[in-house]
């Protein structure tokens, strides 16, 4: 009968593990989203209403966007990881893709171009 052999891991290695898997799951997810929304979601106009420091990632910031559905008058807010050489001004437009019957469901689409662009 074959001996086997196991090679001992450590707890931080095991962390350092699930983590890696945790990010790859978050990204595969928000593809997935993102994918469906462009596919079968509504594009709305919102308008930025604040920028924040992403504090502890020290290359980008938040930008926060609000939109009122004009049916039911129920405002939205609209948050977006953007690099910190994004310049997006109060006040300016930005694209978001939102599902119809979910609007808390949502991808905001020009901050993603306009970063894609300065890279």
């Amino acid at each position: 009968m074959p001996t086997l052999h196991f090679t001992p891991i450590t707890l931080t290695e095991t962390r350092g593990n699930l983590n890696k898997f945790a990010s790859m799951d978050v990204f595969a997810r928000t593809r997935s989203k993102t994918r469906w929304l462009k596919q079968h979601g509504s594009n709305i106009i919102a308008k930025v209403t604040d920028s924040l420091f992403a504090a502890g990632t020290g290359t980008a910031k938040i930008i926060i966007a609000d939109w009122t559905d004009p049916r039911t008058h129920t405002k939205y807010q609209f948050r977006s990881y953007v690099p910190l050489s994004v310049h997006v001004k109060l006040g300016e437009s930005v694209d978001v893709l939102i599902d119809p019957d979910n609007p808390e469901s949502y991808t905001i689409t020009s901050i993603a171009s306009i970063s894609m662009k300065e890279r």
